[in-house]
């Protein structure tokens, strides 16, 4: 029997696909089908590659299941793959699972002809299941839990499958030589130490339904750093929805982490609120950590319709940890949530940035199938696409005019904060001239708009005409006196710009 894992790669694919490794692994330590029987190959493949080519590539090897990994990114692509591959090939059956697919499965089944078999939640034991009864010939599809299946013009769901209680039945494919690091040429390498999330916010499921967080045990996750790190990868990303949410345990792995590290950079997701002096440290000490951190809003009725939590107070106290030991972190904001104003956006800016962040972003919503608020879209007047990747576009604070006029924030945010060459002036300006840093954004805007209609749309331009723009910001605010006071610093900045980047 042979069987193709595969998934399209957001951007350059020189990612590692763990879920299939992990689909093989479990497959091959408990299936029944004896080893020269079965030939499992994992393929993935990147968004850049033409689709007639993708197919073509499964098609030459003649597998007789395929399995995709589905998500918000790659869904709407797999789809024509799989109407290529049924087009050719009637017989060869076709299987979905990801969290894109999991609470899409009567959707999916009921449009595409070309799936056949939708598998929901967690995979491992389901995908090992379907394998077997397939292998034998069996019409057993009735009694696997956790699928969704067509048997004629009919579909049916199958009962939930409960998940898998302890996670070291799932065999590492770090561990038993699944995984090439070097010969598939992966730079950013993925490793879970849990499954699950402490929280349910109502826009995300990244909890999955799990009740409880599971944990990988350490002696586990200790074998795996010291093989992925002995490898060298340009970055080992840790997939918990909240590293810190046990400190102890992140203590540990941290310190492990160190422990092998051989310059790789470490990117994880933290609540900032659990941050204290001691784990910042401990972060400050591995080198290179690339940190995010979601904050989504801070007005409070928002994060109550959200069912979010946020500790204003704990919040600066862990962001002040972060950058006493100057790490790299993050904050994200997402944009046309239930009652966030463009103007509450920009009170959510002005707080954050006043802790003298490494870098914050606006993220677009995207209302998921199978999340609470793409059930509660109508009751907050969300508007958005039903098609990947489902970004709102209005809401009951959010004109569809504001939610574009967020997409200009972001600009501004990139060019004036996060691109470094105007960030003191941000500060200077404030606190000697007292504008507003969100105020100085809305300015930006207007002004770049006017420059944009000139045809200067590049960054090196840009940047090259914030002297200008300052001159037109203190001069709209009656500040214009002030003008030769700040200059000489922004100027210093620009020529370390040019000296850095245009040597």
């Amino acid at each position: 029997m042979k069987i193709l894992l595969s998934s399209i790669c957001y951007e350059t694919g020189t990612d590692l696909q763990l879920a299939l490794y992990y689909l093989k692994s479990y497959l091959l330590k408990y299936t029944q089908i004896p080893d020269q029987r079965l030939n499992v190959k994992i393929q993935v493949f990147n968004e850049n590659q033409p689709i007639n080519e993708i197919a073509k590539k499964i098609i030459n090897q003649r597998p007789s299941l395929v399995g995709f990994s589905c998500y918000l990114w790659n869904i709407e692509r797999t789809l024509r793959i799989c109407r290529l591959l049924k087009k050719n090939d009637q017989e060869i059956k076709i299987v979905l699972g990801g969290p894109e697919v999991s609470h899409r499965a009567e959707d999916i089944l009921s449009e595409e002809k070309a799936v056949d078999i939708v598998v929901r939640g967690e995979g491992e034991a389901t995908f090992l299941e379907l394998v077997d009864v397939f292998w034998r010939r069996e019409a057993k599809l009735p009694r696997i839990k956790g699928i969704s299946f067509r048997e004629g013009r009919k579909i049916f769901h199958n009962p939930d499958r409960p998940n898998i209680a302890e996670l070291g039945m799932i065999p590492s494919p770090y561990l038993n030589g699944l995984v090439n690091l070097k010969g598939e040429n992966i730079l950013d390498v993925p490793l879970e130490t849990t499954r699950g999330c402490l929280y349910r916010c109502s826009y995300c499921y990244y909890h999955k339904n799990f009740t409880c967080l599971r944990f990988f045990s350490l002696k586990r996750i200790e074998k795996e750093l010291k093989f992925i790190l002995s490898q060298r990868p340009s970055e080992v990303y840790l997939m918990d929805a909240t590293f810190n949410a046990n400190y102890q345990r992140a203590i540990k792995i941290l310190k492990i982490f160190r422990k092998y590290n051989r310059g790789s950079s470490l990117h994880l997701e933290l609540m900032a609120e659990f941050v204290d002096e001691r784990l910042a440290q401990v972060l400050g000490k591995i080198g290179f950590v690339n940190i995010e951190i979601g904050i989504q809003s801070t007005n409070p009725r928002t994060l109550r319709a959200i069912n979010r939590p946020f500790d204003k107070e704990r919040f600066r106290r862990g962001i002040r940890f972060l950058n006493k030991f100057n790490l790299f972190y993050e904050i994200q904001l997402i944009d046309a949530l239930p009652f966030q104003s463009y103007d509450d956006l920009k009170e959510s800016l002005e707080w954050l940035y006043d802790l003298h962040p490494s870098k914050v972003v606006i993220l677009r919503l995207v209302v998921l199938a199978g999340t609470v608020l793409r059930q509660q879209a109508a009751r907050y007047g969300i508007k958005h696409s039903f098609t990947a990747p489902y970004q709102a576009y209005k809401s009951n604070a959010m004109s569809e005019t504001d939610v574009l006029k967020v997409d200009k924030l972001r600009f501004a945010m990139d060019r004036l904060y996060d691109s470094q060459v105007f960030q003191e002036t941000l500060y200077a300006l404030k606190a000697k001239a007292g504008i507003k840093i969100s105020t100085i954004m809305d300015d930006w805007i207007i002004w770049e708009s006017k420059i944009l209609r000139k045809g200067y749309n590049y960054v090196e331009v840009l940047n090259n005409k914030l002297p200008e723009f300052m001159h037109y910001l203190l001069r709209k605010n009656k500040k214009l006196f002030m003008y030769k006071l700040f200059l000489p610093g922004l100027q210093a900045k620009l020529d370390e710009y040019k000296r850095t980047y245009y040597r």
